[in-house]
């Protein structure tokens, strides 16, 4: 007679004294500030530059060269141009005066596997091969997915995202998945994503590139990531060089949160104390559109502590004299 052991079903818990003393690595970054490593998603409408913009990165981070103005960590890069030729993209790159470089930490594929047949392999056996990769960027997303749902359209956008993260959850590294958008307007542009609610719960962010209205070279990215504050940037491309140039922050459009990380980033140069009334002040002259409320912008700083200290090298301290509760602002230049 054999007996049934069954295992007992019992969760696996930690109490929060103990979470709280352990140390964990701190988030580790493909672009700095805008794209750690993780999961993310690149959409835009159909012929609007992704690949263009796609490819920069790429080549950015395979060289060490900043994006806009933003530091990348150099190191080995995979970018699978599934809807390309070698001959496209050799022009490519001559367009984006990448020949005068040194790219050779740059692999490119134009084929895969998929999803469901090998394609985690594939991915697998080349970080064998080239352990240092920070970034693997696939163009596009529904190349490597099998057009049969055998579930309902939400269940199979969290699988394929599921296996995906299986390799961002094993390696230190950033997926970028080049996907499109609806043609359905929509005020948030994180809604415009084609596909169901599933995509965008299971990645770390998304990068949304939409035209701005009847202006075509210029475009606005909207980058909403899991633990970053987001970002809003107006970009227009460079036609000769075929490369989406910075132009500035869309401040109009972002959060409070927003504001005041782009603003106070870039006032201050090294060192400042003041009240929070005079900070306010400093930050209106700096850009008039700045209007945010003295007490709301100190429990702003206050609440972003630790992002300023750790993304922006900043370290903000409050300090109560006799008379007043006063800012002390500090640049970690290392």
């Amino acid at each position: 007679m054999t007996l049934n052991n069954k295992i007992p079903k019992i969760l696996s818990t930690i109490d929060g004294n103990t979470l709280m003393a352990q140390t964990f690595e701190p988030l580790k970054f493909t672009v700095k500030k805008i794209l750690p490593h993780g999961l993310f998603i690149l959409a835009g409408s159909p012929k609007i530059g992704k690949s263009w913009l796609a490819l920069d990165l790429c080549q950015s981070v395979a060289t060490g060269s900043k994006l806009w103005n933003f530091s990348t960590e150099k190191s080995n890069v995979l970018y699978l141009a599934l809807e390309d030729t070698y001959n496209r993209l050799q022009n490519r790159l001559r367009q984006m005066e990448a020949e005068s470089l040194d790219i050779s930490h740059l692999h490119l594929a134009i084929t895969s596997f998929g999803l469901q047949n090998g394609l985690l392999d594939q991915i697998n056996n080349f970080l064998l091969m080239n352990p240092s990769t920070n970034l693997i960027a696939i163009d596009t997303l529904e190349h490597i997915r099998n057009s049969r749902q055998d579930k309902n359209l939400y269940a199979c956008d969290y699988r394929d995202m599921s296996w995906l993260r299986e390799i961002t959850n094993s390696h230190p590294l950033t997926i970028l998945l080049v996907h499109h958008t609806r043609k359905m307007y929509d005020q948030d542009p994180l809604n415009t994503i084609s596909g169901s609610t599933g995509l965008i719960g299971a990645v770390d962010g998304v990068f949304v590139l939409e035209k701005i209205d009847r202006i075509e070279n210029e475009a606005k990215l909207t980058i909403s990531n899991r633990d970053t504050e987001s970002f809003c940037f107006n970009l227009r491309f460079d036609s000769k060089k075929c490369r989406w140039i910075f132009i500035g922050n869309d401040i109009g459009s972002g959060s409070d949160e927003d504001i005041i990380f782009v603003q106070l980033d870039n006032f201050l140069q090294d060192e400042w104390s003041g009240t929070a009334t005079e900070l306010a002040s400093e930050l209106k002259k700096q850009d008039d559109s700045f209007n945010l409320n003295p007490a709301i912008m100190v429990k702003r700083l206050n609440a972003k502590k630790d992002i300023f200290k750790n993304e922006y090298l900043i370290d903000i301290q409050f300090v109560r004299t006799h008379s007043c509760k006063r800012i002390l602002l500090k640049r970690n230049n290392i």
